[in-house]
Formats: structure tokens, sequence, C-alpha cells
């Protein structure tokens, strides 16, 4: 006799999404320069002759490494760009073609990581500006799920500088990504504070470089083409909505580290996805003050975690010790319980998936597990599961009372 069907599917980890929006042409961005005196081209850059290009970035993975693809633009369905929050198609002002005769704009609908782009071929008039924003769903084939994505608004405008003009830029791409797998500078730290290594200035400064979470970003102010010191304060913005923004500061913000008017200094730890807008507030000045927005996204890459120990259990053995390996990237990931919360698993034919701890190596009672002593039941399984950890976040107590060492240093963790 045949029994009943039962189906049962492998129980995924939900699938995290970031989008912001990138300007893959950065010398031809969302700001224009209108320059009435420059009798070639008024519009600098001139849409009309070299279009701008702005991609939704979605950046998809999971906690378990089942997603293999970081990029999830080839996923996207109905995709919608809006300006102003009409549907682009639908506003008067986008219709048609441009006066070179192109369309104003074109949506990418190939099958690549570049899906959902557009390019935009119209120039701004200085007395206008656009808010443009982009709406999709991509499909979660492993869950059979539908993700609706949104991303913040940027704004298309023309400055004027017919007389001289203000303007702002960073030293950095405006989409700034931290993978906590390539933070040698939090690696190093990792192992001072656990007595592996001694604190170095040289291997400190050796490990502070592009992928580290205490990252600079250069901040220029310009009037007229001209690098300017002074006349204005640089202030930094959590861009909360399409119209909505928190100022941050070092003493109010722990993820903000400094800011002056040659740098922002953040901690990437205490990010996992945030939209920031600079801005150089004018000392005296009837010009708008200039700004500009950019991303801060927290990405992570697949890895396996492999037990080391395949001792055979000896009759006499009363403990097991073993020690996981990490790879990723095709290399060893160093100190990995820094970035993966991994945990200790045995099955025996008595007991099925028993927890014992968490970390980079265990050691448990073997009569725990449960192992028999005959030659059915005298095996063991052991495995172990990792979870990459979240942003950091600073320590507090329940009446929410911040940690701090005792330099005073405020604490954080994951």
């Amino acid at each position: 006799m045949q029994s009943n069907k039962k189906r049962i599917r492998v129980d995924y980890a939900p699938l995290n999404v970031a989008v912001s929006i990138q300007c893959t042409t950065p010398t031809r961005p969302a700001l224009q320069v209108f320059n009435s005196r420059n009798v070639q081209s008024q519009y600098e850059p001139d849409r009309e002759v070299n279009p701008s290009q702005f991609w939704p970035e979605v950046i998809a993975n999971a906690a378990d490494g089942s997603w293999h693809n970081q990029y999830a633009n080839m996923l996207l369905t109905e995709m919608h760009w809006y300006v102003n929050d009409v549907e682009i198609s639908q506003h008067p002002d986008w219709q048609g073609n441009n006066g070179a005769g192109d369309a104003k704009y074109e949506i990418d609908t190939s099958s690549t990581n570049y899906r959902g782009a557009i390019t935009i071929r119209q120039n701004v008039s200085p007395d206008k500006q656009y808010s443009l924003r982009f709406e999709g769903v991509i499909a979660d084939t492993r869950m059979g799920t539908l993700i609706p994505i949104k991303t913040d608004a940027i704004i298309l405008s023309t400055e004027d500088v017919s007389e001289d003009g203000f303007s702002i830029s960073i030293g950095e791409d405006q989409i700034i990504q931290y993978n906590p797998f390539k933070d040698k500078l939090h690696l190093y730290e990792y192992k001072v504070a656990h007595g592996k290594i001694t604190a170095s200035a040289a291997a400190e400064s050796a490990a502070t470089d592009e992928n580290a979470y205490k990252r600079t970003i250069p901040v220029q102010v310009y009037k007229g083409g001209e690098v300017i010191t002074t006349g204005f304060t640089v202030k930094l913005y959590r861009v909360d909505g399409a119209s909505t923004f928190t100022e941050l500061t070092a003493a109010a913000n722990k993820e903000v580290l400094s800011i002056s008017n040659t740098a922002i200094v953040l901690d990437l730890r205490l990010i996992t996805k945030q939209d920031f807008l600079v801005r150089a507030v004018l000392s005296d000045s009837n010009h708008p003050n200039p700004q500009l927005q950019f991303s801060v996204n927290r990405v992570y890459q697949d890895y396996n975690l492999e037990p080391t120990n395949g001792a055979s259990i000896l009759p006499g053995d009363t403990q097991r010790y073993d020690e996981v390996m990490c790879a990723s990237d095709g290399n060893v990931v160093e100190e990995p319980e820094n970035i993966i919360k991994i945990d200790w698993y045995t099955d025996t034919v008595n007991k099925s998936h028993l927890y014992h701890n968490e970390g980079q190596k265990t050691i448990f009672m073997i009569e725990k597990t449960g192992i028999g002593k005959t030659y059915n039941d005298s095996w063991m399984e052991i495995q172990a599961e990792g979870e990459i950890k979240p942003a950091h976040d600073v320590a507090i107590d329940s009446n929410g009372d911040i940690f701090v060492d005792e330099n005073g240093n405020t604490l954080i963790f994951n």
C-alpha cells in the first residue's frame, strides 16, 4: 500500500534587496550647467549630443548564501520611471523628440545587469527641475515571490553660470559599497582586541585602504569653476524621503565620525543601506546652496564553511573538538566569526540537529549527542551553519544608556 504524498520545500532565507540610482556617465551627471557665454554649447554637458544614463542598481543577497547573483537587474519586470511622480511616458515635458530629433529618453529592456537603466537626451532649462525615480518588481525564483522595489529620487536640474555659480563634488562614487569580507582594518582591530597580534600604527595604516569601514569622503566646493575654501559650511543629511532630510552630526550620530569643509568621515560598519545628502551652506549669497546626494550600501559575498576535524572517535573519548574553515571568493577567510555567526550542530540516530555552541571553534561532550555503542548507531555527523552578521549597532542597556569602555569610547556590536 502506498502512503499519501507530502511535499516539503527548502527553507530559504529571505532575500535582502538594496536599490539606488547610479549615474553610469559620471562626466554627464544629473546636474547640468547653462552658460550663455559659450557660443558652441550653452549646456554643459549637452545631453542632445552626449546623453546621460542613470541605472537603478538592484543588489540582492540572502544570508544563507542561496542567492548567487549580486545584481538582480536582469530579473526586473514592470519597470517604470517617474518624473515629478508622473510616469515619464505620460509627462508632457518628456514626450516626443528633442531638438536633435532623438527620443528624449530610452529605457534599457535588455536581459543584462543594466536592465532598467534610462538614457536621458533632454536638456533641462535653468528655470526647471525634475524629480526622477524608478519602480519595478523582481522575482525571487527560490521562494516564488515578487518583490516590489522603489528608488529614492534624484534631481535633474541646471545651474546658470552666466554669472559665477556654486557647485559641490565629492571624491568618491555616488554609490559607496562596503563589503565586510574585504575590510582589513576591521580584521586588524579584531585581532588586536582578542590578543592575537600586537597593535601597530604601521599595520593599522596599511589596513586602512579603500575597503576599510573608516571611509573619508573628500568634499570640494566651486565658485565659477574655481575651488573655494571659505564662505560656506558643509553639512550632512540623511535622506528620509523625496524631500525629507535629517541633519547628521558627529556628536549625535555614531556613523558620522567627523564633518569638515574638506571631508566627511563615516563608519560604514553601522550602515546597512542609507542615502545621504551633502550640502554647502553659503554664508552670504543669493545663490542656492549647492548639494549632492550619495548612498552607502552594505554588500556581501558567498562563502563556504567546512569542519576540519576528520579524526575518528575513540572508545575512551569524552569530548570532541572541531574548527571551521571558511572560504570566499577563492580565498580563506581569516577570523570568520568576526563576520559570520557560526553555529555547531550534530546528528546521531537518537538526536537530530542538536545545537552545541557558536563560534569558529567548538568543543562539546560526546555523550550529549546521543551517539550509540553498536555498529548501527555509533556514528555522528557534525556540521557548522553560518549566517552573515548584520550591520553594527550602538550597545545600550534597558534604560537606553549607551555602553562605553574605560576610555569613554562608545561600544558597538553585531
